[in-house]
Parts: structure tokens; C-alpha cells; sequence
């Protein structure tokens, strides 16, 4: 009888979103610098939602699958939510090389200019590149993710007993 197949979905949504809001908050977000932490790690939950719900042993395939999904989902909530974000992001920079320009510093010439063309470059054609991108790199972040999750979290598939040997006794040699 064939095992049924795991259900991916549930937990690579779970997962993701959990991890395209961290990626999106400014300074949590940095965290994704290593590796796509909030990535991986939240690849390596949903492996660990998902064996919950599975009766059968995960391998590293169903890892993979589940974490890739994971990634893009979080993709997706990261690009999303990063919309709103934007012009905050921009203005607290703006901010912060004020606040270094009162301190003493030179700031380069051209820099305002440079933050003013900023918030207007997000085209339709520029969000949906950016998505694919995200998607592309978080996505494989996810797999090696799930790949661990799987090492660390998943069933250990139970091998089949094996078979009794004969009984030693006296030969029957006459």
C-alpha cells in the first residue's frame, strides 16, 4: 500500500509567513544577512510542523520541498509588506545621514538626489524582478533549510525486522 503523501502547504505557510514578516521589519530583517536566517530557520520549523502531522518518516526530498515552499512564501510576505515600509526606510536613512551631516561629517554631493529618485523607481516591472529574485534566493535557502529540519526534527524511519535465523542445535548427521 502506498503512503499517502505529506501536506506541504500548511506548514511552508505557516512558516513562511513568519519569516517574510521578520525579513520585512527594518532591523530584524539584518538578520537575514547570515545565511537567510529567518529563512532557513523558519524552513527547519515547517519540517518540524510537518512531521508532526505525517505518520510516515520524511526524507530529505519531502525537506527540501516543504522548505523551498517556505521560502517562497516568505518571499512573497517579505515583498509585500516591504511596500509600505519603503518610504519609512528611506526617510529614517534620510534621518540618520542628517543627524551625521550636523555631527561633522561630509555627506557626497548628490545624495539627496539619490533618495528622492529611490522612492520613485518601484515600477510594476522592478516589484515583480525583485519578487522573483527573493522568491529564487529564499526558496533555495528554504530547501537547505528543510534539508536540515529533516536531520533534526523529522521520524527516524524504523527498519524492518529481520528475519530469525534457524535454530542451532545437534546435526541430524548419522
Amino acid at each position: 500500500m502506498e503512503p499517502t503523501r505529506p501536506d506541504y502547504f500548511r506548514p511552508a505557510l505557516t512558516a513562511g509567513a513568519v519569516a517574510g514578516l521578520l525579513s520585512a521589519i527594518p532591523f530584524v530583517s539584518a538578520a537575514n544577512c547570515v545565511c537567510c536566517l529567518w529563512v532557513v530557520g523558519a524552513a527547519a520549523i515547517a519540517v518540524r510542523l510537518l512531521a508532526r502531522t505525517t505518520p510516515v518518516a520524511l526524507k530529505a526530498g519531502d525537506g527540501a520541498i516543504v522548505g523551498a515552499l517556505t521560502g517562497i512564501v516568505a518571499a512573497i510576505v517579505q515583498t509585500l509588506l516591504s511596500i509600505p515600509l519603503r518610504s519609512f526606510n528611506l526617510d529614517l536613512a534620510q534621518r540618520i545621514l542628517d543627524k551625521a551631516g550636523e555631527l561633522g561629517g561630509e555627506m557626497p554631493a548628490g545624495l539627496d538626489g539619490f533618495f528622492q529618485g529611490a522612492s520613485a523607481t518601484l515600477t510594476p516591472g522592478w516589484f515583480l524582478l525583485g519578487l522573483f529574485f527573493s522568491a529564487a534566493l529564499f526558496g533555495a535557502f528554504g530547501a537547505l533549510g528543510g534539508i536540515v529540519g529533516v536531520s533534526l526534527f523529522a521520524k527516524k524511519a524504523v527498519p524492518p525486522p529481520a528475519p530469525a535465523a534457524p535454530p542451532r542445535g545437534p546435526s541430524d548427521a548419522a
